[in-house]
């Protein structure tokens, strides 16, 4: 099942809601099931090296059909 744009940024958003609660600021990445990348989101002050980290944590999740 692929997810679209809007459900992505939906995702995107209630991350952005969480990482706020939390304290704490985050790089998002939203994958469909091919592995695409459908949305990301870096909050100001993010690590820029989380970037990549995020991808690959949304890729591996999806790979192992976990959630994250």
């Amino acid at each position: 099942m692929n997810i679209t744009l809007d459900q992505a940024q939906k995702v995107i958003a209630a991350a952005i809601k969480k990482s706020q609660e939390l304290g704490t600021k985050m790089d998002i990445a939203v994958i469909d099931s091919g592995i695409n990348l459908t949305a990301f989101a870096r909050e100001d002050g993010a690590w820029l090296g989380s970037i990549d980290i995020a991808i690959k944590k949304a890729k591996t999740a999806r790979f192992f059909n976990m959630d994250t």
